[in-house]
């Protein structure tokens, strides 16, 4: 008998099953695929091995800006990829260790739930049945896909043909402009293809604050990527040579992209692996299985987090979520504070965003908001990277710190002094009196602070 079986070993699942044994409880994790989920294997260190790759390589090209001097600059994309599987290697290889020390039982196989609290694993050569006195599910998401025939689905890649390419194509459509389409628009465009991006809905990135989206367009189309909004994909067909035609319409009427390769990333959808819910009666819609903040389904004794309940489809939420599951299956009762875990986007340059959009306090509050450019930023200019700013929202009355907003240089570094501010409910006025290190990207954070009381060394004042 476990106390805990948890469904699924990704970023949720896994962080749960090492908290619930550091509460003393005897613990269970299945899983059917590669421990660490699709954020570890297919998505979240991937793509950002290749990130880093893109840097290296653009920076690399532009070193004479910098009085570096070199020779040729090639993109080995052998030693590209080689680079991105040692950094999942060595991480898929820590999880399992991690839940090795921990004493967590690991079980490779298809869970099925059935009443009772039994959990029935395939493990290929024969079954197990667990018993639990709680349940877990973290079964994660899938890929969304365009409204098209399978034959035209064939036509495209996934996100997961994207990390491990035979070979850069020359030009690339990618469906969708959220974190994960405009992550790889911003990979193949630093390696060299001719990027589009199309989408349905007219802002790009949807975590992040409205303002963040509008800013980082032009800062895209400068360097090459065109990005389409509005788009309602029909069909996409073969057309000679190899190129792919997605045919769609517009407001404006039909209109048609070509490129060599058409890349699906439409963010992701709600996958029960398998589970029946109906027949365990635990509630769920299309958007995903039904929780409250304490992370417990309909049904007592089972709980459910990450990408499998549909708000939040980040791996630092459904490690959060795992945290606050465990703590209230041991008891040690808390609630999920979704206002405190920042959005990450790895684009170049990067953005993040934490607490509440500027829309989302004007709906609530009185607020003051205030703007810093890294283009005044010392540390910004010596770098060369002044693309960007830092986003503020504070209640006016208080002068309690509602949000931040940052697009720019380690973006999704710095939004955490703002996430920490918001989980003590901090004023403004308080941390603008925090010592900053000069030249430090923290001070366009410190700047921003001191604008909200209209006090910001470093802005042109008019008149």
């Amino acid at each position: 008998m476990y106390d805990v079986v948890v469904i699924g070993g990704g970023p949720g699942g896994y962080v749960a099953a090492i908290r619930g044994a550091q509460r003393g409880g005897k613990i269970a994790l299945v899983e059917s695929d590669r421990l660490g989920g699709c954020c570890l294997n297919r998505g979240c260190i991937p793509t950002k091995a290749l990130v880093k790759s893109a840097e290296v390589y653009a920076e690399a090209r532009q070193s004479a800006l910098f009085g570096v001097r070199t020779g040729p600059v090639d993109l080995d994309l052998e030693g590209v990829l080689a680079h991105k599987e040692k950094a999942v290697s060595q991480l898929t290889g820590g999880v399992a260790n991690l839940l090795k020390a921990n004493g967590v039982a690991v079980y490779r196989g298809r869970a099925r739930l059935r009443a009772g609290m039994k959990v029935e694993v395939d493990l290929g050569d024969g079954q197990e049945i667990l018993e639990a006195r709680q349940v877990v599910i973290a079964t994660g998401s899938r890929p969304q896909l365009p409204p098209v025939p399978p034959e035209a689905l064939a036509l495209t890649i996934s996100s997961d043909q994207a990390l491990s390419p035979e070979s850069v194509p020359e030009s690339m459509l990618i469906i969708g402009g959220g974190v994960l389409g405009i992550e790889f628009a911003c990979i193949y465009n630093a390696f060299g293809t001719a990027v589009q991006c199309i989408k349905r809905t007219p802002n790009i990135l949807p975590p992040v604050d409205e303002e963040l989206g509008k800013r980082l367009l032009p800062i895209l189309r400068r360097r090459g990527i065109t990005i389409s909004t509005g788009v309602f994909i029909q069909d996409i067909v073969a057309e000679a040579g190899g190129y792919r035609v997605v045919r769609a319409r517009t407001e404006e009427g039909p209109v048609e992209f070509r490129a060599e390769q058409v890349l699906v990333a439409m963010g992701r959808v709600p996958d029960w692996g398998g589970l029946d819910l109906d027949l365990l009666g635990i509630a769920h819609s299309s958007r995903g299985i039904e929780v409250n903040t304490r992370m417990q389904t309909s049904v007592p004794g089972i709980y459910a987090i990450g990408d499998v309940t549909g708000d939040y489809f980040l791996a630092s939420v459904a490690s959060a979520q795992g945290l606050v599951a465990m703590d209230n299956i041991f008891g040690r009762p808390r609630e999920m504070n979704y206002r405190v875990v920042p959005a990450a986007v790895f684009s170049i340059p990067e953005a993040a965003s934490v607490g509440l959009k500027e829309s989302e306090a004007r709906e609530k509050h009185e607020v003051k908001v205030s703007r810093f450019s890294f283009a005044a930023n010392g540390r910004a200019v010596a770098s060369g990277e002044t693309e960007g700013m830092v986003k503020l929202v504070a209640d006016a009355p208080s002068g309690r710190l509602l949000g931040c907003h940052i697009l720019g240089p380690q973006a999704t570094d710095l939004v955490h002094q703002a996430a920490i501010a918001l989980q003590l409910n901090a004023r403004a006025e308080d941390l603008a009196e925090s010592g900053f290190a000069h030249p430090t990207f923290s001070e366009a954070f410190m700047e921003a602070l001191h604008g909200l009381a209209g006090e910001a060394i470093h802005v042109a004042r008019r008149g």
